[in-house]
């Protein structure tokens, strides 16, 4: 390992690159795990990945995940695992059940220092490690239960070894980098091995560098490489495929081509026009754009070197995810995650050119300028909000709660204390303090969210309406969900309320399970509840409220107490006396 110089962080005193490594992973620390289990379990995809842990944590099976009792084959079963492990180390909860994805995403950061001292580039290694674990969206997404930010660090990580293995013509390496390319497979399937398979054909087409491309291709294509890659990714899939019936069509061919040709059964992806990743992307970087962007303009394009050659690929790769992903049928926000990680990189590599050069003086004073246009750019937000009477009812239709409707002014005149401090600190020649403390800006912001996320807790989570129910039916009740499942009541079974039985199911995420149920099927009829009625069994019916017209339609109210929650009305029917 080479050794690094030290980093100018305050004045002339100089702070040991170690410790502004660990700075720096700190900071990003705090902007994953502080708060990480204040918002309740969400009902969203949060609930159902959550439930299905939980399942396998309390004695269910490990090979096949199952959703409120039958089999979830939509991913494979890495991030279940670890969060199942997590609820048997510390218990069930919602932190627990997001430290695995949280864990991930602070390690991309940590994974970006220690590629930079491999490359002897360790100014591009923090700066990449600062940019994407503090960038809005990475942060945001982090902190929530997905398999984008564990399938993220996999390929990332399988990314980085692919580029020192062409570096030192290593098959050792190659081989290596399949190892983390498996993990990634096996949490969010196919897509992965796809994803880094076109980086590779693009770089091998477009720069293939050193190396001739037919040696290059000989490196890609090592057979023992593969080997290794089959036997990590593999053994699951043929064992489910041996054990599932139905498997081998639904994760193979429905789940993976036909998702993105658009033609999954049942649909359950969105959709969006050809630009729809460009907004998303700078949502993604978000207050770091304006630095990023003068990085662009004024350092100068990049000489050789490995570091170089390895912000050639994070470029190359940014551009091939983009075009790949937006020309699928199936869009998510969530599917660039690792492109915030690859344009870090890409811009942490231009930056530590610049300083080697000695160029880097009025690269800094733009990148004061986009620092403290993000600040007075928050600073509008408040005189705004403060000022047009417009802008602050749009907030509140938009569904911020009053209370942090009011502490948006306290959050903007923060960004913009941080931001016009942070530009200081760079016009004065403080590279590395400037950065660090603007990177304040995102630990700020996910403070802010996590507020955000508690005070809607009644608007993205039934927990509040588990504790009811547990009130009143302190010995179980048999609970029932009309027509809807997923992004409206899912937490209900994470808070207790299992086996969800679903009337007439709409949902998408119990098609395969209800078709391919062992036993009892959550997918229900109307007639369900009567029996539970005439059985005298103490029984609730989750109705949203959209859907109440339709329930009062079906004749099943009669003889049951309503119950009013915010976005919901639970019809409860007590056992009678014996």
């Amino acid at each position: 390992m080479p050794s690094s110089p030290p980093a100018r962080l305050l004045g002339d005193k100089a702070l040991p690159a170690w410790a502004a490594d660990a700075t720096v992973l700190l900071l990003v620390a705090a902007c994953m795990f502080w708060g990480l289990g204040r918002p309740p379990i969400r009902d969203n995809n949060e609930a159902l990945y959550a439930d299905i842990a939980m399942a396998m944590s309390h004695g269910g099976s490990w090979l096949i995940p199952h959703l409120d009792g039958v089999p979830y084959i939509e991913k494979p079963p890495l991030l279940y695992w670890l969060m199942a492990l997590c609820f048997k180390a510390f218990g069930v909860g919602a932190w627990q059940a997001r430290l695995p994805d949280a864990m991930a995403a602070w390690l991309a950061s940590l994974g970006c220092i220690v590629l930079g001292r491999r490359l002897e580039s360790p100014l591009a290694g923090r700066t990449a490690a600062l940019i994407a674990g503090t960038s809005l969206g990475w942060v945001e997404i982090g902190r929530t239960i997905l398999f984008d930010p564990l399938m993220s660090l996999g390929w990332l990580v399988a990314l980085a070894l692919v580029v020192l293995a062409e570096r030192r013509e290593s098959r050792a390496l190659m081989r290596w980098a399949m190892l983390p390319l498996g993990l990634a497979v096996m949490t969010k399937g196919p897509e992965a091995l796809v994803m880094l398979g076109l980086v590779g054909l693009v770089q091998l087409l477009l720069s293939p560098g050193p190396l001739p491309r037919a040696r290059m291709l000989r490196l890609f294509l090592d057979p023992w490489a593969i080997a290794l890659f089959l036997l990590v990714a593999m053994p699951w899939q043929l064992l489910a495929a041996w054990h599932q019936s139905g498997f081998a069509w639904f994760f193979w061919v429905n789940e993976t081509i036909n998702r993105f040709l658009g033609t999954r059964i049942p649909p359950d992806f969105h959709h969006g026009p050809w630009w729809y990743y460009l907004p998303k992307l700078l949502i993604g970087t978000f207050q770091w754009t304006g630095l990023l962007a003068a990085l662009v303009l004024r350092t100068r394009r990049l000489r050789s070197g490995p570091a170089a050659r390895s912000a050639v690929w994070a470029r190359n790769a940014s551009l091939t995810l983009l075009v790949f992903f937006s020309s699928s049928s199936d869009k998510g926000a969530y599917y660039l995650l690792p492109v915030v990680v690859l344009l870090a990189w890409w811009a942490g590599v231009r930056l530590q050119q610049a300083v080697d050069r000695g160029q880097i003086a009025t690269a800094r004073a733009w990148m004061a300028a986009g620092c403290a246009l993000f600040g007075l750019a928050a600073a509008g937000l408040w005189l705004a909000i403060l000022s047009v009477p417009e802008v602050r009812l749009m907030a509140l239709r938009s569904g911020l709660p009053p209370p942090q409707c009011a502490l948006l002014p306290w959050l903007s005149l923060g960004l913009l204390t941080v931001s016009l401090l942070a530009a200081a600190l760079l016009r004065r020649g403080l590279l590395e303090a400037g950065l660090l403390v603007f990177g304040l800006s995102g630990l700020s912001m996910s403070l802010f969210a996590t507020e955000l996320a508690v005070a809607k807790t009644a608007d993205t989570s039934q927990q509040h309406v588990a504790q009811v129910l547990h009130s009143m039916f302190p010995r179980g009740v048999d609970m029932y969900s009309w027509q809807t499942f997923e992004d409206r009541d899912a937490s209900l079974l994470f808070y207790g309320l299992r086996p969800l039985r679903v009337i007439d199911s709409a949902s998408s995420d119990l098609w395969f399970g209800c078709r391919h149920a062992a036993g009892a099927s959550p997918c229900v009829q109307p007639s369900a509840v009567r029996e539970a009625a005439r059985a005298g069994r103490p029984l609730a019916v989750w109705v949203a409220r959209d859907r109440l017209a339709s329930f009062l339609a079906s004749g099943l109210a009669e003889g049951m107490r309503p119950v009013g929650f915010r976005d919901s009305i639970v019809f409860v029917r007590r056992a009678p006396p014996p």
